[in-house]
Protein backbone atom coordinates (compact mmCIF):
# COMPACT_ATOMS: atom_id res chain seq x y z
CA UNK A 1 0.00 0.00 0.00
CA UNK A 2 1.36 3.26 -1.22
CA UNK A 3 -0.54 6.49 -0.71
CA UNK A 4 -0.68 8.77 -3.13
CA UNK A 5 1.53 12.45 -3.33
CA UNK A 6 -1.68 14.64 -2.98
CA UNK A 7 -1.54 13.18 0.82
CA UNK A 8 2.22 13.25 1.19
CA UNK A 9 2.21 16.66 -0.23
CA UNK A 10 -0.39 17.41 1.63
CA UNK A 11 1.12 16.57 4.88
CA UNK A 12 4.38 18.71 4.08
CA UNK A 13 2.20 21.88 2.99
CA UNK A 14 0.03 21.88 6.36
CA UNK A 15 3.35 21.30 8.70
CA UNK A 16 4.74 24.16 6.89
CA UNK A 17 1.62 26.35 7.54
CA UNK A 18 2.08 25.46 10.74
CA UNK A 19 5.20 26.50 11.11
CA UNK A 20 5.29 29.56 9.22
CA UNK A 21 1.61 31.10 9.28
CA UNK A 22 1.19 32.34 13.29
CA UNK A 23 -0.33 35.24 14.76
CA UNK A 24 -2.75 36.07 11.99
CA UNK A 25 -0.15 35.68 9.40
CA UNK A 26 -0.51 33.47 6.24
CA UNK A 27 1.87 31.87 3.98
CA UNK A 28 1.58 32.90 0.05
CA UNK A 29 1.63 29.91 -2.51
CA UNK A 30 4.48 30.40 -4.37
CA UNK A 31 6.46 29.98 -0.95
CA UNK A 32 5.32 26.81 0.18
CA UNK A 33 5.43 25.61 -3.66
CA UNK A 34 9.13 26.98 -3.75
CA UNK A 35 9.73 25.10 0.06
CA UNK A 36 7.74 22.15 -1.27
CA UNK A 37 9.46 21.74 -4.70
CA UNK A 38 6.21 21.22 -6.41
CA UNK A 39 4.68 23.42 -9.11
CA UNK A 40 2.20 25.83 -8.50
CA UNK A 41 -0.53 23.93 -10.66
CA UNK A 42 -0.38 21.34 -8.46
CA UNK A 43 -0.14 23.20 -5.42
CA UNK A 44 -3.19 24.57 -6.39
CA UNK A 45 -4.83 21.38 -6.99
CA UNK A 46 -4.11 20.19 -3.77
CA UNK A 47 -5.29 23.46 -1.93
CA UNK A 48 -8.58 23.01 -3.56
CA UNK A 49 -9.34 19.89 -1.67
CA UNK A 50 -7.77 21.51 1.59
CA UNK A 51 -9.78 24.27 1.77
CA UNK A 52 -13.42 22.72 0.90
CA UNK A 53 -12.25 20.32 3.80
CA UNK A 54 -11.76 22.94 5.81
CA UNK A 55 -8.01 22.41 6.59
CA UNK A 56 -7.04 25.33 5.29
CA UNK A 57 -8.57 29.02 5.04
CA UNK A 58 -7.34 31.38 2.23
CA UNK A 59 -6.85 35.15 2.72
CA UNK A 60 -7.30 37.33 -0.80
CA UNK A 61 -5.27 40.41 -1.47
CA UNK A 62 -1.49 41.73 -1.79
CA UNK A 63 -0.96 40.55 1.87
CA UNK A 64 -3.32 36.95 1.18
CA UNK A 65 -1.97 33.48 1.18
CA UNK A 66 -2.67 30.54 3.37
CA UNK A 67 -3.44 29.78 7.05
CA UNK A 68 -4.69 26.63 8.58
CA UNK A 69 -8.42 25.99 9.12
CA UNK A 70 -7.89 24.36 12.62
CA UNK A 71 -5.44 23.85 15.17
CA UNK A 72 -2.74 21.69 15.03
CA UNK A 73 -3.76 19.97 17.74
CA UNK A 74 -7.47 19.37 15.54
CA UNK A 75 -5.63 18.00 12.71
CA UNK A 76 -4.62 14.59 12.09
CA UNK A 77 -3.43 12.59 9.87
CA UNK A 78 -6.26 10.50 9.06
CA UNK A 79 -7.95 13.81 7.98
CA UNK A 80 -5.43 13.83 5.33
CA UNK A 81 -5.65 10.12 4.36
CA UNK A 82 -9.31 9.96 4.24
CA UNK A 83 -9.36 13.29 2.38
CA UNK A 84 -7.26 12.22 -0.40
CA UNK A 85 -7.25 8.06 -0.34
CA UNK A 86 -11.20 8.11 1.54
CA UNK A 87 -11.72 5.24 4.47
CA UNK A 88 -8.63 2.96 5.25
CA UNK A 89 -9.48 -0.22 4.23
CA UNK A 90 -7.20 -3.00 3.32
CA UNK A 91 -9.91 -5.17 1.91
CA UNK A 92 -13.03 -4.49 0.24
CA UNK A 93 -14.94 -7.26 0.53
CA UNK A 94 -17.86 -6.22 3.20
CA UNK A 95 -18.80 -3.06 0.70
CA UNK A 96 -22.63 -3.96 -0.25
CA UNK A 97 -21.43 -3.38 -4.20
CA UNK A 98 -18.05 -5.49 -3.52
CA UNK A 99 -19.57 -8.28 -1.42
CA UNK A 100 -17.07 -11.30 -1.67
CA UNK A 101 -19.10 -14.33 -2.16
CA UNK A 102 -16.45 -16.22 0.63
CA UNK A 103 -17.25 -13.70 2.53
CA UNK A 104 -19.21 -16.03 5.33
CA UNK A 105 -16.66 -18.53 5.46
CA UNK A 106 -13.32 -16.47 5.50
CA UNK A 107 -11.26 -16.14 8.47
CA UNK A 108 -9.29 -13.32 6.42
CA UNK A 109 -11.15 -10.73 6.01
CA UNK A 110 -10.96 -9.64 10.25
CA UNK A 111 -7.70 -9.80 9.64
CA UNK A 112 -8.10 -7.15 7.08
CA UNK A 113 -10.56 -4.77 8.96
CA UNK A 114 -8.87 -5.05 12.46
CA UNK A 115 -5.86 -3.82 10.72
CA UNK A 116 -7.60 -1.10 8.55
CA UNK A 117 -8.91 -0.27 11.87
CA UNK A 118 -5.14 -0.28 13.98
CA UNK A 119 -4.12 2.00 11.09
CA UNK A 120 -7.44 4.55 11.18
CA UNK A 121 -6.93 4.29 15.08
CA UNK A 122 -2.49 5.14 15.09
CA UNK A 123 -3.20 7.89 12.38
CA UNK A 124 -5.70 9.81 14.24
CA UNK A 125 -3.36 9.90 17.16
CA UNK A 126 -0.93 11.72 14.82
CA UNK A 127 -1.56 15.39 14.87
CA UNK A 128 0.37 18.72 13.17
CA UNK A 129 1.34 19.46 16.90
CA UNK A 130 2.41 16.19 18.13
CA UNK A 131 4.77 16.24 14.91
CA UNK A 132 5.90 19.92 15.36
CA UNK A 133 6.79 19.06 18.92
CA UNK A 134 8.09 15.53 18.14
CA UNK A 135 10.89 17.37 15.90
CA UNK A 136 11.00 21.08 17.89
CA UNK A 137 14.08 20.58 18.78
CA UNK A 138 15.74 20.11 15.05
CA UNK A 139 16.43 22.98 13.21
CA UNK A 140 13.76 23.56 11.03
CA UNK A 141 14.36 26.68 8.93
CA UNK A 142 15.02 25.06 5.85
CA UNK A 143 13.66 22.54 6.84
CA UNK A 144 11.82 19.60 4.46
CA UNK A 145 9.19 17.86 6.57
Amino acid sequence: MRFSSKTRYSLRILLQIALEAKDGQVVKGKEIAKQQKISDAYLEQIMIHLKASGLIRTVRGCRGGYALGRSPEEITVLHIIELFEGKIEFADCKTPDKRCEMLDHCFTSAVWQELSQALAEAANKITLASIIEKYASHNIKGYVI
